[in-house]
């Protein structure tokens, strides 16, 4: 049998037929170039992450097997502390490796390291000292704000409110912005303030649809809503991780203000950035546009469900502002609406699963950390260091917020908070409670940066606004909301025995 009859013929194609290779298109090169930087800049950043974890990982070894005591001139559980939180710190600013990974790895040092360090001085501590912080009255506090924002998004009660403030502005883009950044600092005040900017944005896009897309209407509204969200946080003890963590540590000092009380404490602060943030967008992205006519969709009918929700909603807010006149604590309040929203199948295990858990893990670490930084004597060793004596109020003030905007700007305002609390809270010859008022406020009024907040980077990654103009209004009103909580802060404060 001839190679014919062995092999079937291919079928090639007949003279003339050939086609030639089409040349790839000018869009599809820029694409292919820019999945190649893509792939080059991820191979650096994971060889930096790489680099930093395995420097740190040379750090803990060399400090675990070397005389740590005697190089840093601490006793040893302080030393090893020490080392603790240079790696947290390193980490979270960094992110190398995840947030909550962080703080899981805070608590395995603590379990392993830190403890057989306190046994070897002859001060033992049982293991639930560093596990409570992460089932501690703040994360349960959380807890409760997160399902609450997670049933009110499922049922469309926060859009319905929204739209209900909205469809009430009128027609005036003045108003509308206005309106807007009102309806987005009242949710984040009880929302997540990353839920509230995300909603929020979705319904200024039918908005803004007849808007020229080269009108500054379009970057003053996205920029108002982030700004909104950020400024609504200061209004509640729930409002942001950073005003939990400071409210945890003020409880163990036995000087924690009620629910109702910090309304009062944050209203005026948060009420007067607001509008001083609505005039600075007014005046830097003026609108030629002279009405807006909002899109009329038809509402949504409400449910027996969607009625309970807000049922239950309304009660546990006014347990949060009664919370004097009851015995629970917020975080035990808080469990109300976890507890009946899905063991009545309002929310379900997929809205379990989504709820966001590694902040719940970031606070506990960083609450973590600051009981090992009390218990270890470093915070006292830190704090000598501090010449608190030599500062009056208003310096020692505005050294911290200084701190803490500088923090904040490269790492999550909660980790900001969890590093800067235990420092705070060791600082003697000082009046301790509102410096942690100052410390929670800052990391909230600082929003120069796509990076600073979670809704400027939503804000940002809309498309709509430019870091140039983030940083030409967000950073006036940065710099004015830390003046004020620093002057007027510490003066009204005081009228509630702060100070």
């Amino acid at each position: 049998m001839g190679l014919v009859g062995r092999f079937p013929l291919l079928p090639f194609p007949r003279p003339g037929t050939l086609r030639p290779v089409a040349e790839p298109t000018p869009a599809a090169a820029a694409l292919a170039k820019l999945r190649a930087l893509r792939r080059r800049v991820l191979r650096r950043r994971a060889l930096a992450r790489g680099s930093v974890v395995l420097a740190l990982g040379a750090l803990v070894l060399a400090a675990f097997t070397g005389d740590l005591a005697g190089f840093t001139g601490l006793p040893d559980p302080a030393a090893v502390t020490l080392v603790i939180l240079v790696v947290a710190a390193t980490l979270w600013i960094t992110e190398a490796i995840p947030l909550f990974a962080t703080s899981l790895l805070i608590l395995f040092l603590e379990l392993t390291w830190l403890q057989t360090s306190f046994r070897d001085a002859g001060a033992d501590h049982p293991d639930g000292l560093f596990l409570a912080p992460f089932f501690s009255n703040v994360v349960l506090l959380f807890l409760g704000g997160f399902v609450l924002s997670a049933a009110f998004r499922k049922f469309l009660v926060d859009e319905r409110l929204a739209r209900w403030v909205l469809r009430r502005s009128g027609g005036s883009p003045g108003r509308l912005l206005l309106a807007v950044m009102l309806v987005t600092a009242l949710l984040s005040m009880w929302m997540s303030n990353t839920a509230t900017a995300a909603m929020m944005l979705g319904l200024a896009v039918p908005m803004l649809a007849d808007v020229p897309k080269d009108d500054p209407l379009r970057v003053g509204l996205v920029l108002g809503i982030a700004f909104a969200a950020n400024l609504g946080g200061l209004g509640t003890p729930i409002g942001t991780p950073p005003n939990a963590i400071v409210l945890d540590q003020m409880k163990q000092l036995g000087v924690a203000p009620s629910f109702a009380t910090w309304l009062g404490l944050a209203f005026p602060l948060f009420l007067v950035l607001l509008f001083f943030a609505y005039f600075v967008l007014r005046a830097a992205f003026r609108t030629r546009v002279e009405a807006i006519t909002l899109p009329d969709t038809p509402p949504q009918p409400w449910t027996r469900r969607s009625r309970l929700v807000v049922a239950i909603g309304a009660l546990t807010v006014l347990a949060w502002l009664l919370d004097g006149l009851h015995p629970f604590a917020t975080g035990t309040v808080a469990l109300l609406p976890v507890v009946v929203f899905f063991g009545f199948g309002l929310l379900d295990q997929s809205d379990f699963r989504a709820l966001p858990w590694d902040v719940l893990v970031l606070a506990g670490g960083g609450l973590s950390l600051g009981v090992a930084v009390d218990r270890s004597g470093l915070g006292q060793a830190i704090v000598g260091l501090v010449p608190a004596g030599e500062l009056g109020p208003f310096a020692l003030a505005a050294a911290f917020a200084a701190v803490a905007a500088v923090l904040t700007s490269l790492m999550s305002n909660t980790a900001t908070a969890n590093l800067l609390v235990p420092v705070v809270v060791g600082l003697e010859g000082a009046a301790v409670e509102p410096l942690l008022l100052v410390v929670a406020f800052a990391c909230s009024t600082v929003m120069a940066l796509p990076v600073s907040t979670p809704p400027n980077a939503m804000a940002f990654a809309s498309g709509a606004v430019r870091t140039a103009d983030m940083v030409k209004t967000g950073l006036v009103i940065s710099l004015v909301g830390l003046a004020l909580t620093c002057t007027l802060g510490l003066v009204w404060w005081r009228l509630f025995g702060i100070g």
